[in-house]
């Protein structure tokens, strides 16, 4: 994981938190989007836009011959 840097600036922009991200929470790397900003991930860090693990579930097999 990317070290930020430790006088990373803030960005006074967002009207309900007073504060926008400039780096990526998950990768380090700098936002340059305005919505990613609010949110604080780039686009392919972002959990909203990740498709979820398909659920597990089980299947009947039958017995390998010979075993």
């Amino acid at each position: 994981m990317a070290r930020l840097p430790a006088n990373q600036p803030t960005l006074v922009d967002d009207p309900v938190t007073g504060y926008r991200h400039r780096y990526c929470r998950r990768c380090g790397r700098e936002l340059t989007d305005p919505d990613s900003r609010l949110t604080g991930y780039g686009p392919n860090c972002d959990p909203a836009r990740r498709p979820r693990a398909a659920a597990e579930h089980q299947v009947e097999q039958d017995p390998l011959p010979g075993t």
